[in-house]
């Protein structure tokens, strides 16, 4: 069954808000879920990444109760279990190398794409601490879902070398586990750059506000040139200015290195921020239709803090103040050079709206899209031309020219950032169609719901409540 994506009648203009962030609430509960004492997460994502977490961690040993107000989260002895990763991929790798920590068998599985997705290198680094681990392997030849992990109970520590050049979650996954290692971890890059690096930030900052001792060193992107600790912002360093023939700026050097001392985390009482990333599509709305949008907007680390940025250097006008953000969009669009390789999620969101520019676009170092949900590039190639324009893929870059544009059935491929990309199109497309738009319930199930109130010209649009996190692992299957 697919969705008819509603058309305003003229520029939408609103104020929105969105739920909490996922990367955050996903973070927070794991950290919490090995602290000693219980801890609070007020205003968390519900949604069927988090409900899995939340399962996750039950099965576990780990009390886990409450809704979108507030979740508590009491720290228990870990236990063995079986894990459904469902499509997550926090959880299918966050969740493994606490398992170490269990005396016994974790298995995990999850949905049949997620047998897909790669977590060769972390599976290596897992077997470096003591780990030994049973898994399948896919058509590629390298590790892959279903795979049991049977922990000792205690880990040493020590140092751990990791290629975290495919996803940023395999450092993550290392620090949220280091604190109640022995003797800590010293975990070392040996790999190309590192995509996501904001999310690796997100991870310290949830480390240090729990008394957690980390400290990172910077770097090139390439073993053995460090240099001294410095802060990024969410393009870490990229060039995203008007017009197409912006060039990218080389990134300073990001992290290669991170060392964590034992420790016990302490989550307290937190709040999480609202999901920037989610914000994306309503930020989106304005752009293509030359209306405004007007929302929360901590200062953050999330990647999408890069929005902003994005969507100013494709002519749009932004004011911030006081935590707000009103993004006004343009008569015309601006094509954008930029490279995305910080903020890969944000391309699907970047790329609907670079199908209504007025010239070439190009997003740029963004191969590692093509071990996320499904291959996203060729995804996007795929639905872009359904609807008229060209986009073709030219090494790790996807280049946009918009052309007349068409209706079409925008295929999701049971990924989220895929069903909200094809909402955008149907914007400015009549007749579209989103197939599986259902999907959107991995991290934002309030979805369809907001965006059609936004359509009718709704000037607050806001999520409904969802109640109880464990009611959500089934949604977007």
């Amino acid at each position: 069954m697919s969705w008819a994506a509603p058309q305003p009648s003229g520029p939408v203009r609103a104020n929105v808000s969105v739920p909490g962030s996922k990367s955050l609430t996903n973070r927070y509960l794991l950290a919490a879920a090995l602290g000693e004492e219980p801890a609070i997460i007020r205003r968390p994502l519900i949604s069927r990444d988090t409900a899995l977490m939340a399962q996750a961690l039950s099965a576990m040993g780990v009390g886990v109760e409450g809704d979108d107000s507030a979740i508590v989260v009491t720290p228990g002895p870990l236990r063995g279990a079986r894990v459904d990763v469902g499509l997550a991929g926090t959880v299918m790798r966050f969740v493994p190398p606490i398992s170490l920590f269990v005396r016994g068998d974790v298995v995990f599985d999850g949905d049949e794409a997620a047998r897909a997705r790669p977590i060769a290198p972390l599976v290596r680094a897992l077997e470096q601490l003591g780990g030994r681990i049973a898994h399948s392997t896919s058509a590629s030849g390298q590790a892959a879902l279903p795979m049991t992990v049977r922990g000792k109970g205690a880990v040493a520590g020590g140092t751990v070398e990791i290629d975290a050049s495919g996803s940023s979650q395999f450092v993550s996954a290392l620090l949220l586990a280091a604190p109640r290692m022995e003797t800590g971890l010293d975990i070392r890059h040996a790999g190309p750059r590192i995509p996501s690096a904001p999310h690796i930030a997100m991870t310290v900052d949830v480390l240090r506000a729990a008394g957690v001792a980390v400290r990172t060193v910077e770097g090139s992107g390439r073993p053995g040139e460090l240099s001294a600790s410095v802060e990024s912002s969410p393009l870490n360093g990229s060039d995203a200015r008007r017009g197409a023939g912006a060039k990218p700026a080389g990134p300073p050097g990001p992290p290669t290195r991170w060392t964590v001392e034992p420790g016990i985390p302490r989550i307290g009482d937190v709040t999480v921020e609202p999901d920037l990333s989610n914000a994306g599509p309503f930020l989106a709305a304005a752009m293509v239709t030359g209306g405004e949008t007007r929302l929360d907007w901590p200062a953050s680390r999330q990647p999408g803090a890069a929005y902003r940025e994005l969507f100013e250097a494709m002519g749009a006008h932004a004011r911030a103040a006081d935590g707000r953000l009103a993004l006004r969009g343009p008569a015309a669009i601006f094509p954008i050079d930029a490279d995305m390789h910080d903020v890969g999620e944000l391309v699907p969101t970047v790329a609907a709206v670079a199908a209504f520019a007025n010239g070439l676009s190009a997003l740029r170092n963004i191969g590692q899209l093509r071990g996320h949900e499904t291959d996203r590039l060729a995804a996007l190639v795929a639905e872009l031309t359904k609807v008229g324009a060209k986009a073709r893929i030219e090494g790790d870059d996807l280049l946009i020219e918009p052309g007349p544009p068409r209706p079409a059935t925008i295929e999701t491929y049971a990924d989220h950032r895929m069903a909200t990309f094809g909402a955008i199109l149907g914007l400015r497309i009549p007749g579209l169609r989103v197939a599986n738009v259902e999907t959107t319930a991995k991290t934002f199930p309030q979805f369809v719901d907001m965006w059609e109130d936004l359509a009718a010209g709704a000037e607050d649009v806001a999520p409904a409540p969802l109640g109880d996190i464990f009611g959500h692992a089934g949604l977007g299957a």
